[in-house]
């Protein structure tokens, strides 16, 4: 059982939600070695789950698009992905109500409770 819901259509659809930054961190060519331009891929992602979070944003749209690259290749979908299972997004997401898109990943932002003091 998946922690995300997967749809399929027009990924340009999520722009209707509320309150939400879109963000494409795919790296052109001659940017770095391919390694170190997934692990920067990371590394990007959580900061803008930090700061979409610190700026009242409910969603990220995450644009990845869709892989044609053989199976088990590292790729910015599949990065994009794993930041969204792991330990470190759990401050910033709503794991079920993140949208797992072919070729979008839409991150469903954690409220930032402010302490009165």
């Amino acid at each position: 059982m998946s922690i995300f819901m997967h749809e399929n259509g027009n990924w340009t659809d999520y722009r209707k939600l509320p309150n939400y930054l879109e963000i494409d961190l795919h790296r052109g060519e001659g940017y770095g070695g391919y390694g170190e331009q997934m692990e920067e891929i990371r590394e990007d992602a959580l900061k803008i789950l930090a700061s979409a979070q610190n700026e009242g944003k409910k969603y990220v749209i995450f644009c990845h698009g869709h892989s044609t690259s053989k199976i088990g290749k590292t790729t910015t979908r599949s990065v994009i992905r794993s930041v969204m299972r792991s330990k470190e997004a759990t401050p910033y997401i709503i794991r079920s109500k993140c949208v797992q898109h072919y070729s979008v990943f839409v991150a469903a932002i954690k409220p930032k409770f402010e302490h009165s003091a």
